[in-house]
């Protein structure tokens, strides 16, 4: 997989991203509910075997419940269906996260972020051999650029988000959503990694939600668990 593949430039937000690695892009309901199943399977897969080599089209053309024929008609080559799969994960990450924050709304601050931080432990830490697999991928086909990309997004979500709230006191909301947004991802992305951590998820996920709780407050005298900023 030394090869890249071409590189994708979002033409909109609401584009499918996983559509720029397909033969064709499907047009009707039934031929994208095909793609998605294909999608799917070869996501099951992965995460069964936490291998990408492992990942073979006839394998995911029975576990998708279409023939063969059916799948090299929307994928070039197995690694077309690799990198296709990357990017619907990455959408579906972000999916995911954008839901949460709705969720959020009506929560403390305190319930909100930690809400957030279980979201991303959760979805990233839970079962390693998935992300880890989706990883190694991207990072063979140069798609970390446009996972970065799709991770600035969530962080404009984030902002949103806190702009709603009365109980958020900091300076520049963006950059406060930039700075906590990459910072549950390089966490994650780092735990991904490792299989003996140093720390327990739940312990860096309390230090989290700690450190953000704080920050949000303005590092004010009634900040979350009487935190005040050092010198």
């Amino acid at each position: 997989m030394e090869r890249k593949l071409r590189e994708f430039v979002p033409t909109s937000r609401t584009s499918w991203l996983y559509e720029t690695y397909l033969r064709r892009a499907p047009r009707q309901s039934r031929s994208r509910s095909v793609v998605e199943a294909i999608l799917r399977a070869a996501a099951e897969q992965l995460t069964r075997e936490g291998d990408e080599e492992r990942v073979l089209m006839q394998g995911v053309a029975d576990r998708a419940g279409v023939g063969i024929s059916s799948l090299y008609a929307y994928f070039k080559d197995r690694r077309s269906l690799l990198a296709a799969l990357t990017a619907k994960v990455t959408e579906d990450n972000r999916h995911a996260f954008d839901a949460v924050l709705e969720r959020t709304a009506a929560l403390s601050r305190e319930d909100g972020v930690r809400r957030i931080v279980d979201f991303c432990f959760t979805r990233f830490t839970s079962d390693k051999r998935g992300p880890r697999a989706v990883l190694k991928i991207a990072h063979a086909i140069g798609l970390m650029p446009t996972i970065a990309q799709r991770t600035d997004i969530a962080a404009e979500s984030l902002a949103s988000a806190l702009r709603k709230r009365n109980d958020v006191h900091v300076p520049d909301v963006d950059r406060a959503a930039w700075v906590m947004t990459h910072t549950m991802m390089g966490v994650a992305h780092t735990l991904i990694w490792q299989d003996d951590p140093r720390w327990s998820s739940e312990s860096l996920r309390a230090e989290m939600v700690a450190l953000f709780c704080a920050y949000l407050a303005g590092g004010r005298a009634d900040a979350d668990r009487n935190w005040v900023p050092g010198p």
